[in-house]
Protein backbone atom coordinates (compact mmCIF):
# COMPACT_ATOMS: atom_id res chain seq x y z
CA UNK A 1 0.00 0.00 0.00
CA UNK A 2 1.33 3.05 -0.79
CA UNK A 3 0.78 6.21 1.20
CA UNK A 4 1.50 9.67 0.12
CA UNK A 5 3.48 12.02 2.81
CA UNK A 6 1.19 14.29 4.80
CA UNK A 7 1.20 17.92 3.02
CA UNK A 8 -0.18 21.25 4.55
CA UNK A 9 -3.87 21.68 2.86
CA UNK A 10 -4.14 24.96 0.44
CA UNK A 11 -6.51 27.73 1.85
CA UNK A 12 -8.94 26.48 -1.46
CA UNK A 13 -10.20 24.02 -2.82
CA UNK A 14 -11.52 23.13 -6.23
CA UNK A 15 -14.88 21.38 -5.95
CA UNK A 16 -16.00 19.74 -8.94
CA UNK A 17 -19.82 20.70 -9.78
CA UNK A 18 -20.95 17.16 -9.00
CA UNK A 19 -19.84 17.61 -5.16
CA UNK A 20 -21.01 20.89 -4.98
CA UNK A 21 -24.63 19.48 -5.62
CA UNK A 22 -24.09 16.52 -3.16
CA UNK A 23 -28.12 15.57 -2.36
CA UNK A 24 -28.36 14.09 0.74
CA UNK A 25 -31.98 13.43 1.49
CA UNK A 26 -31.83 11.83 4.84
CA UNK A 27 -29.90 14.88 6.09
CA UNK A 28 -27.75 12.51 8.49
CA UNK A 29 -24.40 14.33 7.43
CA UNK A 30 -23.55 17.21 9.96
CA UNK A 31 -22.23 20.91 9.49
CA UNK A 32 -19.06 19.12 11.05
CA UNK A 33 -18.97 16.29 8.63
CA UNK A 34 -19.52 18.49 5.83
CA UNK A 35 -16.57 20.46 6.99
CA UNK A 36 -14.38 17.57 7.53
CA UNK A 37 -14.67 15.94 4.06
CA UNK A 38 -13.91 19.43 2.72
CA UNK A 39 -10.99 19.58 4.44
CA UNK A 40 -9.97 15.83 3.22
CA UNK A 41 -10.84 16.65 0.21
CA UNK A 42 -8.31 20.02 -0.39
CA UNK A 43 -5.75 17.71 1.85
CA UNK A 44 -5.82 14.93 -1.20
CA UNK A 45 -6.79 17.01 -3.88
CA UNK A 46 -3.52 17.43 -5.91
CA UNK A 47 -2.61 13.56 -5.77
CA UNK A 48 -6.74 12.51 -5.87
CA UNK A 49 -6.14 10.70 -9.16
CA UNK A 50 -2.30 9.21 -8.99
CA UNK A 51 -2.61 8.13 -5.63
CA UNK A 52 -5.25 5.95 -3.45
CA UNK A 53 -4.06 6.54 0.10
CA UNK A 54 -3.83 9.83 1.42
CA UNK A 55 -2.35 10.92 5.31
CA UNK A 56 -3.33 14.23 7.26
CA UNK A 57 -2.65 15.11 10.88
CA UNK A 58 -5.52 14.84 13.00
CA UNK A 59 -3.73 17.88 14.91
CA UNK A 60 -3.64 19.92 11.73
CA UNK A 61 -7.55 19.87 11.19
CA UNK A 62 -8.15 20.43 14.65
CA UNK A 63 -5.86 23.36 14.65
CA UNK A 64 -6.85 24.68 11.08
CA UNK A 65 -10.62 24.27 12.62
CA UNK A 66 -9.79 26.13 16.18
CA UNK A 67 -8.13 28.85 14.32
CA UNK A 68 -10.47 30.16 11.70
CA UNK A 69 -13.05 29.81 14.37
CA UNK A 70 -10.98 31.86 16.74
CA UNK A 71 -11.63 28.97 19.37
CA UNK A 72 -9.24 25.94 21.26
CA UNK A 73 -8.43 23.04 19.88
CA UNK A 74 -10.19 20.23 20.78
CA UNK A 75 -7.54 17.66 22.65
CA UNK A 76 -8.55 14.19 21.40
CA UNK A 77 -10.03 12.37 18.07
CA UNK A 78 -13.22 11.29 18.96
CA UNK A 79 -15.71 13.95 17.47
CA UNK A 80 -13.54 13.22 14.04
CA UNK A 81 -14.05 9.00 14.66
CA UNK A 82 -17.60 10.15 14.66
CA UNK A 83 -17.74 12.16 11.47
CA UNK A 84 -15.60 10.04 9.67
CA UNK A 85 -18.05 6.86 10.83
CA UNK A 86 -20.71 9.21 9.16
CA UNK A 87 -19.36 9.71 6.14
CA UNK A 88 -18.32 6.07 4.96
CA UNK A 89 -21.83 5.23 6.32
CA UNK A 90 -23.79 7.86 4.07
CA UNK A 91 -24.32 6.62 0.59
CA UNK A 92 -24.94 10.27 -1.26
CA UNK A 93 -26.71 11.19 -4.44
CA UNK A 94 -25.64 13.39 -6.76
CA UNK A 95 -26.35 15.12 -10.29
CA UNK A 96 -23.29 15.70 -12.23
CA UNK A 97 -22.93 17.92 -15.24
CA UNK A 98 -20.77 16.97 -17.82
CA UNK A 99 -18.14 19.39 -19.82
CA UNK A 100 -20.75 18.65 -22.96
CA UNK A 101 -23.87 19.75 -20.87
CA UNK A 102 -25.20 16.65 -20.21
CA UNK A 103 -26.24 15.18 -16.69
CA UNK A 104 -25.75 12.00 -14.94
CA UNK A 105 -26.97 10.55 -11.83
CA UNK A 106 -24.60 8.73 -9.31
CA UNK A 107 -24.86 7.12 -6.01
CA UNK A 108 -21.84 6.46 -3.92
CA UNK A 109 -20.11 6.56 -0.35
CA UNK A 110 -18.60 10.07 0.13
CA UNK A 111 -15.23 7.75 1.83
CA UNK A 112 -14.06 4.41 1.68
CA UNK A 113 -11.49 2.77 3.80
CA UNK A 114 -10.24 5.05 6.76
CA UNK A 115 -6.92 4.08 9.25
CA UNK A 116 -6.55 6.32 12.74
CA UNK A 117 -3.12 5.62 13.52
CA UNK A 118 -3.65 6.59 17.48
CA UNK A 119 0.57 6.67 18.22
CA UNK A 120 1.21 8.99 15.00
CA UNK A 121 -1.74 10.84 15.19
CA UNK A 122 -2.63 10.43 11.79
CA UNK A 123 -5.58 9.86 9.71
CA UNK A 124 -5.31 7.20 6.41
CA UNK A 125 -8.41 7.66 4.02
CA UNK A 126 -9.06 6.82 0.66
CA UNK A 127 -12.13 7.97 -1.52
CA UNK A 128 -14.25 5.18 -3.26
CA UNK A 129 -13.00 4.73 -6.57
CA UNK A 130 -16.10 5.87 -8.81
CA UNK A 131 -15.60 8.96 -6.74
CA UNK A 132 -12.44 9.99 -7.45
CA UNK A 133 -12.94 11.25 -10.95
CA UNK A 134 -15.99 13.09 -10.48
CA UNK A 135 -14.07 14.91 -8.08
CA UNK A 136 -11.35 16.64 -9.90
CA UNK A 137 -13.81 17.19 -12.77
CA UNK A 138 -11.74 20.16 -14.49
CA UNK A 139 -14.04 21.50 -16.33
CA UNK A 140 -16.83 23.06 -14.44
CA UNK A 141 -15.96 23.69 -10.69
CA UNK A 142 -16.54 25.95 -7.56
CA UNK A 143 -13.10 27.39 -5.61
CA UNK A 144 -14.23 26.52 -2.09
CA UNK A 145 -12.30 29.06 1.38
CA UNK A 146 -11.75 26.18 3.51
CA UNK A 147 -11.29 29.37 5.93
CA UNK A 148 -14.36 30.42 5.48
CA UNK A 149 -16.70 27.02 5.19
CA UNK A 150 -15.14 26.53 9.14
CA UNK A 151 -16.85 29.88 10.17
CA UNK A 152 -21.01 28.31 9.08
CA UNK A 153 -23.25 27.57 12.50
CA UNK A 154 -25.36 25.44 10.39
CA UNK A 155 -25.09 23.28 7.39
CA UNK A 156 -28.06 24.57 5.65
CA UNK A 157 -25.75 27.69 5.17
CA UNK A 158 -22.58 25.65 4.18
CA UNK A 159 -24.60 23.26 1.74
CA UNK A 160 -26.10 26.58 -0.19
CA UNK A 161 -23.12 28.72 -0.02
CA UNK A 162 -21.36 26.23 -1.89
CA UNK A 163 -23.94 25.59 -4.36
CA UNK A 164 -24.09 29.49 -4.98
CA UNK A 165 -20.17 30.15 -5.27
CA UNK A 166 -20.05 28.49 -8.18
CA UNK A 167 -22.56 30.28 -9.95
CA UNK A 168 -20.43 33.45 -8.23
CA UNK A 169 -17.81 32.51 -9.52
CA UNK A 170 -19.02 32.94 -13.17
CA UNK A 171 -18.09 35.95 -15.71
CA UNK A 172 -21.59 36.70 -16.00
CA UNK A 173 -23.60 40.11 -15.12
CA UNK A 174 -25.92 38.69 -13.06
CA UNK A 175 -25.43 34.93 -12.09
CA UNK A 176 -29.10 32.63 -11.18
CA UNK A 177 -29.87 29.59 -10.15
CA UNK A 178 -33.17 27.93 -10.56
CA UNK A 179 -33.82 24.85 -8.71
CA UNK A 180 -37.38 22.98 -8.00
CA UNK A 181 -38.24 22.57 -4.28
CA UNK A 182 -37.88 19.34 -4.33
CA UNK A 183 -33.99 19.39 -5.47
CA UNK A 184 -33.53 22.11 -2.93
CA UNK A 185 -34.92 20.49 -0.03
CA UNK A 186 -32.73 16.83 -1.14
CA UNK A 187 -29.80 19.11 -1.43
CA UNK A 188 -30.00 20.58 2.26
CA UNK A 189 -31.58 17.30 3.38
CA UNK A 190 -34.93 17.93 4.17
CA UNK A 191 -37.10 15.60 2.24
CA UNK A 192 -38.53 14.77 4.94
CA UNK A 193 -37.93 17.61 7.54
CA UNK A 194 -39.92 20.65 7.49
CA UNK A 195 -42.40 20.13 4.97
CA UNK A 196 -44.34 23.18 5.22
CA UNK A 197 -42.25 25.74 2.80
CA UNK A 198 -42.93 28.44 5.63
CA UNK A 199 -40.70 26.54 8.10
CA UNK A 200 -38.70 25.77 5.82
CA UNK A 201 -38.19 29.17 4.88
CA UNK A 202 -37.77 30.29 8.63
CA UNK A 203 -35.82 27.08 10.22
CA UNK A 204 -33.83 26.23 7.12
CA UNK A 205 -33.05 28.93 4.12
CA UNK A 206 -33.37 32.35 5.50
CA UNK A 207 -30.86 31.05 8.56
CA UNK A 208 -28.65 30.02 5.78
CA UNK A 209 -28.93 33.19 3.20
CA UNK A 210 -28.19 35.08 6.17
CA UNK A 211 -24.73 33.28 7.48
CA UNK A 212 -23.92 33.69 3.67
CA UNK A 213 -24.75 37.33 4.14
CA UNK A 214 -22.66 37.85 6.55
CA UNK A 215 -19.31 35.41 5.33
CA UNK A 216 -19.76 35.61 1.77
CA UNK A 217 -18.13 37.99 -0.80
CA UNK A 218 -21.76 37.80 -2.28
CA UNK A 219 -25.35 38.44 -1.38
CA UNK A 220 -28.41 36.41 -2.62
CA UNK A 221 -32.34 37.54 -3.44
CA UNK A 222 -34.64 34.61 -3.75
CA UNK A 223 -37.78 34.69 -5.80
CA UNK A 224 -40.35 32.20 -5.16
CA UNK A 225 -42.28 30.16 -8.20
CA UNK A 226 -45.71 29.37 -7.15
CA UNK A 227 -48.13 27.27 -9.00
CA UNK A 228 -51.89 26.69 -8.41
CA UNK A 229 -54.84 28.82 -6.43
CA UNK A 230 -55.32 29.60 -2.64
CA UNK A 231 -53.72 31.79 -0.17
CA UNK A 232 -50.55 33.63 -0.98
CA UNK A 233 -51.23 32.59 -4.75
CA UNK A 234 -50.34 28.72 -4.60
CA UNK A 235 -47.72 26.30 -3.75
CA UNK A 236 -44.41 27.17 -4.42
CA UNK A 237 -42.78 24.51 -6.62
CA UNK A 238 -39.62 26.33 -7.42
CA UNK A 239 -37.17 29.58 -6.92
CA UNK A 240 -34.44 31.26 -8.06
CA UNK A 241 -30.95 32.90 -6.46
CA UNK A 242 -30.26 36.11 -7.45
CA UNK A 243 -26.82 36.22 -6.75
CA UNK A 244 -25.10 40.13 -6.51
CA UNK A 245 -21.29 40.77 -5.66
CA UNK A 246 -20.81 43.20 -2.54
CA UNK A 247 -19.56 46.13 -2.98
CA UNK A 248 -16.02 46.48 -2.42
CA UNK A 249 -17.05 48.04 1.00
CA UNK A 250 -19.33 46.04 2.24
CA UNK A 251 -16.55 43.66 0.87
CA UNK A 252 -14.15 44.95 3.29
CA UNK A 253 -16.79 44.54 5.94
CA UNK A 254 -17.05 41.02 5.49
CA UNK A 255 -13.55 40.22 5.40
CA UNK A 256 -13.35 42.48 9.07
CA UNK A 257 -16.25 40.18 10.00
CA UNK A 258 -14.44 37.46 9.86
CA UNK A 259 -11.17 38.15 11.38
CA UNK A 260 -13.40 39.34 14.23
CA UNK A 261 -12.82 35.42 17.03
CA UNK A 262 -16.12 33.25 16.41
CA UNK A 263 -16.87 33.85 19.84
CA UNK A 264 -17.06 37.96 19.34
CA UNK A 265 -19.57 37.20 16.22
CA UNK A 266 -21.34 35.14 18.58
CA UNK A 267 -21.95 37.68 21.09
CA UNK A 268 -22.67 40.89 18.91
CA UNK A 269 -25.30 38.91 16.76
CA UNK A 270 -26.65 37.80 20.61
CA UNK A 271 -26.58 41.34 22.01
CA UNK A 272 -28.57 42.70 18.13
CA UNK A 273 -31.37 40.12 18.80
CA UNK A 274 -31.71 41.26 22.32
CA UNK A 275 -31.57 44.90 21.21
CA UNK A 276 -33.86 44.24 18.67
CA UNK A 277 -36.35 42.00 21.37
CA UNK A 278 -35.96 45.28 23.72
CA UNK A 279 -37.37 47.64 21.77
CA UNK A 280 -40.30 45.90 20.39
CA UNK A 281 -41.35 45.08 23.98
CA UNK A 282 -40.26 48.80 24.86
CA UNK A 283 -43.13 49.92 21.83
CA UNK A 284 -45.82 46.83 22.58
CA UNK A 285 -45.14 48.30 26.29
CA UNK A 286 -45.51 51.83 26.39
CA UNK A 287 -48.26 51.57 23.37
CA UNK A 288 -50.21 49.48 25.96
CA UNK A 289 -49.83 52.00 28.96
CA UNK A 290 -50.23 54.97 27.35
CA UNK A 291 -54.21 53.59 26.88
CA UNK A 292 -54.56 51.61 30.43
CA UNK A 293 -56.15 52.93 32.99
CA UNK A 294 -54.61 54.72 35.68
CA UNK A 295 -54.64 52.34 38.37
CA UNK A 296 -52.74 49.81 35.89
CA UNK A 297 -50.07 52.32 35.70
CA UNK A 298 -49.60 52.70 39.16
CA UNK A 299 -49.17 48.94 39.46
CA UNK A 300 -46.50 48.99 37.45
CA UNK A 301 -44.81 51.87 39.28
CA UNK A 302 -44.70 50.17 42.22
CA UNK A 303 -43.78 47.01 40.50
CA UNK A 304 -40.39 49.36 38.75
CA UNK A 305 -39.65 50.72 42.49
CA UNK A 306 -39.76 47.45 43.82
CA UNK A 307 -36.88 46.23 40.91
CA UNK A 308 -34.53 49.25 42.29
CA UNK A 309 -35.51 51.68 39.07
CA UNK A 310 -34.91 54.90 39.66
CA UNK A 311 -38.14 56.87 38.87
CA UNK A 312 -39.39 60.14 37.88
CA UNK A 313 -41.89 62.37 39.82
CA UNK A 314 -45.46 61.66 38.46
CA UNK A 315 -44.05 58.18 36.58
CA UNK A 316 -47.40 57.33 35.92
CA UNK A 317 -48.48 60.45 34.05
CA UNK A 318 -48.55 59.22 30.09
CA UNK A 319 -45.40 61.81 29.56
CA UNK A 320 -43.45 60.13 32.13
CA UNK A 321 -43.63 56.80 31.03
CA UNK A 322 -41.14 56.98 28.10
CA UNK A 323 -38.21 57.70 30.46
CA UNK A 324 -38.53 54.62 33.02
CA UNK A 325 -40.92 51.84 30.81
CA UNK A 326 -38.06 50.30 28.75
CA UNK A 327 -36.66 49.08 31.57
CA UNK A 328 -39.03 46.81 32.42
CA UNK A 329 -40.92 46.01 28.76
CA UNK A 330 -40.04 42.71 28.21
CA UNK A 331 -41.44 41.70 31.76
CA UNK A 332 -44.65 44.00 31.78
CA UNK A 333 -45.38 42.75 28.19
CA UNK A 334 -44.97 38.61 29.15
CA UNK A 335 -46.69 39.11 32.12
CA UNK A 336 -49.59 41.37 30.38
CA UNK A 337 -49.37 38.74 27.56
CA UNK A 338 -49.53 41.34 24.99
CA UNK A 339 -49.20 40.27 21.68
Amino acid sequence: MSICPAITPPSNVPKATGTVEIAEPSGKLTLADRQLFNHLLAHAYRRLITDEWHTVQMSEIRRFAAEARGGTPENDNRRMKDSVKRLQATVVEFNYLRSDGGRVWESSPLLSTCRIDERLGSLQYSFPSGLRERLVEPALYSMISLRVQWEFDSKYGLVLYETLKRYADRDAAQPWWSVKTSELRDLLGCRDKLTDWKDFRRRALDPALEEIDRLAEFRVLVIETRQGRGRGGGQVVAVTFQIERKPKEDAAATVRELDKPKVQRRGERRAKAEDIVSAVATRKALHFLTGAEAGTRLKWVKRAEAMGIELPKAASAVENLARWVPQIAVALVAEERIR
